[in-house]
């Protein structure tokens, strides 16, 4: 094969776009002409490399060592999940304290709206009786439609699958 031909195919060959047999003949001409090598590198850096260099032999038994430790690696991933341990201690400091702080406060708040809403021993016979409607401020919701969909939320805050209404 000569230069010129080999260089006006490089672009398809560094593809991989070029005809098997006329593959096998340009990479045959490529090892033994430099000059055609360094347009190939000029075209693609890695198919001349890959051209100049040869292949090493794959060694017995590769593939099924890859596949075993595939297998391994996949088994160790399913039961490993999230550990909050883990997590903490690769954290930075400022990290934790931020994370400790929103702790704090979410509890403290959580507590704080826990107390409010519940109402005193006095209270619970006269919470009981009282219309769910008035107690859940529902009142602007009374003008619904028959059988639509806040009618049917009204009659379960109502209790007794409607029959309080």
């Amino acid at each position: 094969m000569r230069c010129e031909t080999v260089q006006d195919n490089l672009i398809a060959f560094a593809r991989g776009d070029s005809p098997p047999d006329e593959r096998s003949a340009m990479e045959a001409h490529l090892r033994g002409c430099p000059t055609c090598r360094l347009a190939l590198g000029e075209v693609d850096p890695i198919a001349a490399t890959l051209v100049r260099g040869q292949t090493p032999p794959v060694p017995g038994g590769f593939a099924a060592r890859v596949m075993a430790a595939a297998r391994r690696g996949q088994a160790t991933e399913a039961f490993v999940g999230w550990n909050p341990l883990r997590w903490w201690r690769l954290t930075s400091t400022p990290l934790r304290a931020a994370a400790a702080a929103v702790l704090v406060v979410g509890l403290t708040v959580g507590l704080v709206m826990g107390w409010t809403s519940m109402p005193s021993p006095a209270q619970a016979p006269v919470a009981a009786q009282a219309d769910p409607l008035e107690v859940y401020h529902l009142d602007y919701l009374g003008d619904a439609p028959a059988e639509s969909l806040t009618d049917s939320y009204l009659a379960l805050v109502s209790g007794h699958n409607g029959e309080g209404r």
